[in-house]
């Protein structure tokens, strides 16, 4: 196994580092194409009305299943490195981090219902509208998204760039990416939102990559990224200027993009950002009293 990592180590120009981060993209797109197929393939061929839930569960575990099974294939026989290498193992301090997914989307959202003006409202969703929304809040923007989103990311990514350049870039570089990549989630976005996304979407995977190292696993940022989604962005409660259909919804009055975030919504506003920096400055707080380790 020692000849892939060689290699990377000694990659001077970086041309295959860059080729196994291209690679890392591929792979997230392609699970989740992969997934979809023989769902709908399923569903057409039976020539029945499929159970909305069924579905959604069905193509978030499948997309998970993939995506996993893609990457470790990708590691074990192509990188020929270990898993535990890319922190694919059990988390140490995985009770801070459940506490910190759970207290940092209540924090933010908390802020902006008690010291922001808005409106409160609670939705005249039927009991079947309110259950789909859940459903798709826990599979879809929780599961899915925090789980492979931090595979790849923080898993796959970052250690591979963490080989050639050092923690340093392979913090920073997935981070920025990973903004990047969120720029198709808006709609019609002016300069302004796509510089605020590129700071708070930088800001967020610099605070995902940190507790990933921190902990020695993915498993620990996908537990806080999967709770911040499905807080903030599940449908549940929705807190914007226009907010769509969710159970309960807080309409922002301010205009102002330090506090809406723009065309993104709030997760780029400074609020959030401000949260972000708490928790990177907790994990350099806990790195001096007890320094991660990838051994």
């Amino acid at each position: 196994m020692r000849n892939s990592l060689v290699d990377l180590e000694h990659d001077r120009r970086g041309l295959k580092t860059i080729f196994h981060v291209l690679m890392g993209i591929v792979i997230w797109f392609a699970g989740n194409i992969l997934a979809s197929l023989p769902v709908d393939l399923f569903f057409s061929i039976v020539k029945m009305e499929p159970s909305i839930l069924a579905v959604v569960a069905i193509r978030a575990l499948l997309t998970i299943i993939v995506l996993i099974s893609l990457t470790i294939f990708y590691i074990l026989k192509i990188l020929k490195l270990p898993l535990h290498d890319f922190r694919i193992r059990k988390p140490k301090n995985i009770i801070t981090w459940f506490l910190c997914a759970v207290v940092l989307p209540v924090a933010v959202s908390s802020f902006f219902i008690l010291f922001t003006p808005g409106i409160f409202h609670v939705s005249e969703l039927n009991n079947e509208q309110i259950i789909e929304i859940i459903w798709n809040a826990i599979f879809r923007t929780c599961l899915v998204a925090g789980i492979t989103e931090e595979l790849i990311f923080r898993g796959l990514i970052m250690h591979i760039l963490e080989l050639r350049w050092g923690k340093a870039i392979a913090v920073l570089a997935p981070s920025v990416l990973f903004g990047l990549l969120h720029i198709f989630n808006m709609k019609a976005p002016n300069a302004i939102d796509i510089l605020i996304l590129v700071i708070a979407g930088t800001a967020v995977g610099i605070m995902f990559s940190l507790i990933t190292i921190q902990s020695s696993s993915i498993w620990s940022s996908a537990v806080v990224h999967g709770i911040w989604n499905l807080v903030i962005i599940g449908g549940i409660l929705e807190i914007s200027v226009n907010p769509r259909s969710a159970i309960f919804t807080y309409a922002l009055k301010s205009k102002s993009y330090l506090l809406t975030g723009g065309a993104f919504g709030i997760e780029s506003s400074l609020p959030a950002i401000i949260g972000y920096s708490v928790v990177i400055l907790i994990i350099f707080t806990l790195n001096k009293n007890n320094p991660p380790t990838n051994s």
